[in-house]
């Protein structure tokens, strides 16, 4: 073992150590307790099976740390996974600094979309072993000849828990070949890596389509339609200029309006910074290494730039209707971790020109300052979760004291809990995060339940209370008769009232 570990690279070790050390500090506060988002209740255990939403594999990824909702070993087995992932790039970079390797790390585990996942902690693992795949496909396809046959399955296996990375996957591919239009002489061994990766690529999503059909047939089942999934058995080119605007109005608003990369005053100016300065050092190596010279070279740069908003948004582009939320969206790290690399470049070509040195230092300054804050916006979450966790809680208390204390009930009874949230006129929002939080996925908001059947969980594991629910259906039926309307809404004392043999409370209208 010390052999073992003395033959590993110290860029290597710094990667591993230095992502392990920022993911597990960033993400303590969510690590040592159980918040809950909406989804959370269905799944204090469960095997994950979401073959339905085109997750085949997403059951077995999952399955390493147990298919209870533990955020301890869940997170910690995912700050692995990013930790190894981050130790891949820092070999596909050719990274020879060790805080370059560090900083890489750092985007990698806090970028907001982990942040967000980290707060489904009963999937996360499974999520992050998506990206290890994805990071390692990449690499053999990369690094070997023939790699692209293994990157194929693995591309395939990684979409297949989760799809949304065959974005991170392709912006990667991009990005790549846009540092090997600086740096390879040799346009036909660019060629060569550009029909490599689109194998490893269309024969992944292939492998994905055929595995997705067969075990839909084993399992007698079919997809769901949720987020476009009946899409990836069947795309229709007609949809093609639809999807395309979509897409790229998708990636205007992240990219000017969503409020993830330029929360603060600080991060918007990192941000600026930081683009602004990855522009000029691309620009700068083309100008040096001549590679205007060749009008070949320019024309792939510039389509590949053109590439990127599509690529970042490839869902959208199958399914223009999806809702492309911000777990979706991990292939923007991919940007933070190249403007390192260039900024390493000119340090390590440019080394013995003081001047220029010195002026990628605000991009090793910025990257630094933009996980900070990265990390701090994970505990905004934390503290929102926490304060939603507990109003929830609070919430549900009352609504099955009110109900146990009315006469006539019973446990067992059917009961309809209807309006999704108590009305703001009685219970107005107390969350001071909303601003911040706007950006984010399923972390936001005041209560952690909003429906029925939600409150009825929450209250079998965290009250010993048992309510029997009704149908949805049978809701919508009882919103729409003339008594529901009469009442009054919660807390009032005629907010609950038995409608044809069911126990109805009522939040709102």
């Amino acid at each position: 073992m010390d052999k073992f570990f003395q033959n590993i690279k110290s860029t290597y070790k710094a990667a591993f150590v230095g992502t392990f050390v920022i993911g597990f500090l960033c993400y303590f506060y969510l690590l040592t307790h159980h918040f809950l988002t909406y989804d959370s209740l269905w799944n204090l255990y469960s095997d994950q099976n979401m073959i339905s939403s085109g997750r085949q594999f997403l059951t077995y990824a999952c399955s390493v740390g147990s298919y209870y909702d533990l955020p301890a070993i869940n997170g910690l087995l995912s700050i692995v996974y990013l930790a190894v992932s981050a130790v891949i790039m820092v070999d596909i970079f050719k990274i020879q600094n060790k805080v370059t390797a560090v900083l890489m790390g750092g985007f990698l585990v806090t970028f907001p979309s982990i942040i967000s996942t980290f707060a489904y902690s009963f999937t996360v693992d499974g999520y992050m072993l998506a990206v290890l795949l994805t990071t390692l496909a990449f690499w053999i396809t990369d690094r070997y000849k023939y790699g692209f046959t293994v990157g194929v399955i693995l591309n395939g296996v990684a979409i297949g828990i989760y799809q949304a990375y065959f974005a991170y996957l392709i912006v990667l591919c991009i990005l790549k070949l846009l540092l090997d239009l600086l740096e390879e002489e040799n346009l036909k061994k660019i060629y060569r890596s550009i029909g490599r990766y689109l194998i490893m690529g269309i024969g992944g999503y292939v492998f994905y389509v055929i595995s997705l059909k067969l075990m839909l047939l084993w399992q007698h089942a079919e997809t769901s339609g949720y987020q476009g999934t009946d899409k990836v058995l069947g795309f229709s080119l007609s949809q093609l200029p639809q999807g395309l605007k979509a897409a790229f109005d998708s990636f205007y608003y992240f990219a000017r309006w969503g409020n993830v990369l330029t929360t603060t005053t600080v991060m918007k100016l990192c941000y600026v910074v930081l683009f602004l300065c990855g522009a000029v050092m691309y620009g700068y190596f083309f100008i040096k290494n001549k590679r205007y010279k060749k009008c070949v070279r320019i024309i792939l740069a510039g389509v590949l730039v053109l590439g990127l908003p599509f690529g970042l948004n490839v869902i959208t582009i199958l399914a223009p209707e999806a809702y492309f939320h911000l777990l979706m969206r991990y292939a923007w790290v991919l940007f933070f971790v190249w403007f390192l690399v260039l900024a390493e470049r000119i340090v390590v070509t440019d080394s013995e020109n003081k001047r220029k040195v010195k002026c990628v230092i605000p991009v090793f300054l910025c990257s630094a300052v933009m996980i900070f804050q990265f990390a701090v916006m994970a505990n905004i979450v934390a503290f929102n979760m926490e304060e939603r966790y507990e109003k929830t809680y609070a919430l549900c208390l009352r609504v099955v004291d009110r109900l146990e204390q009315t006469e006539g009930y019973e446990t067992g009874m059917e009961v309809a809990i209807l309006g999704g949230f108590p009305d703001s006129e009685y219970y107005p929002a107390t969350g001071i995060t909303g601003k911040d939080l706007s950006g984010y996925f399923g972390v936001e908001g005041e209560y952690a339940v909003n429906s029925t059947h939600k409150i009825a969980e929450f209250c079998a594991h965290y009250l010993n209370v048992t309510l029997q629910t009704i149908p949805p259906e049978r809701e919508v039926e009882l919103t729409g008769t003339e008594e529901f309307q009469q009442m009054e809404k919660f807390p009032h004392k005629e907010c609950i009232k038995q409608i044809d043999g069911v126990w109805v409370i009522k939040f709102n209208g």
